[in-house]
């Protein structure tokens, strides 16, 4: 073997683990980053599986235009999902799983050169990787669009961690019942939050970490921290938006909570700041169906 081919076969493979190793070290602050989150959602850990796996690719050498087609599908199908996930449920944390896909991205398109022929074992393990992605980007997609228990999903909009579950216990301390539960969520939020009117974000999700420190929110915040409380205790919430009927411009989110054997309509926004101006609150008021028509909005999205 020529000594030109060979310092190239060598400086492809330290390129190849240094891209390896870089993906690893970012998956794994990601992973710590998010590990009071992972504990309690299987969605967004079937999410973060999608950002470490494609980095498996990095292990072996791909040589074969058949495998590398293989982990570009693979890839590409990853980031679509991802993308998916962000725009539908509102989450930021699809663009820094797409990170860890672009350093494995890099590598195949501007360092990996070799071409010729796989061994049977390295054949093995790229289907096996990219079968393994598959059965996750199925689970992704049961996930994002036909979760069937919607109302107590963990790692759509509503997302929540093992420090919210503690918070969400000492409110519920004394309480015994469902609807204890849920109206004593709901007097501690109307009474320990403020409307943020300063408030203009230019995308629009809910981070429970930063509403909980502040204290502060819109409607889309309150909702779903609600919605996140009520749910860690395995008690039904939806959350809707709406748009007001007579200025469609005006758009609002507020919840529809079970219990009693009824579905009820809240509004924690509205009832914030009527405490604060010392007016008539909205309360809880009974509803046929979780999915029952609103006189004030037309609802366009009940999740």
């Amino acid at each position: 073997m020529k000594i030109s081919k060979l310092f190239a076969i060598t400086l492809q493979t330290k390129n190849r683990l240094i891209f390896f190793i870089v993906a690893s070290i970012y998956n794994l602050l990601l992973g710590l980053y998010l590990k009071d989150f992972l504990v309690l959602s299987q969605t967004l850990m079937v999410f973060y599986l999608l950002s470490v796996l494609p980095s498996l690719f990095l292990v072996v050498e791909i040589k074969s235009i058949v495998m590398r087609i293989a982990v570009y599908i693979s890839l590409i199908l990853v980031a679509c999902m991802n993308i998916i996930y962000a725009i539908y449920c509102r989450r930021v944390f699809p663009f820094l799983a797409l990170i860890s896909l672009v350093i494995v991205f890099m590598y195949f398109i501007v360092f990996n050169s070799n071409k010729g022929k796989d061994r049977l074992l390295i054949k093995i393990f790229v289907l096996v990787s990219s079968a393994v992605i598959l059965f996750l980007l199925f689970s992704a997609y049961i996930f994002v669009y036909k979760q069937e228990d919607v109302f107590l999903t963990n790692g759509q909009a509503t997302l929540w961690d093992t420090k919210t579950a503690e918070i969400a216990d000492e409110i519920c301390t004394d309480c015994n019942t469902d609807e204890e539960k849920v109206k004593a969520i709901y007097e501690w939020m109307i009474h320990n939050f403020e409307y943020d009117y300063e408030y203009n974000p230019v995308i629009q999700y809910f981070n429970i970490h930063k509403t909980l420190r502040t204290h502060k929110g819109v409607c889309y915040d309150f909702a779903h921290l609600f919605a996140s409380i009520c749910r860690s205790h395995n008690i039904p919430c939806f959350v809707v938006d709406g748009d007001k009927r007579e200025n469609v411009q005006y758009h609002h989110t507020w919840n529809r909570v079970y219990f009693n054997g009824s579905w009820w309509n809240v509004d924690i926004t509205f009832d914030t700041i009527q405490i604060q101006n010392k007016d008539e609150l909205y309360g809880f008021r009974e509803i046929n169906n979780a999915y029952l028509l609103d006189k004030e909005y037309y609802i366009t999205k009940i999740y």
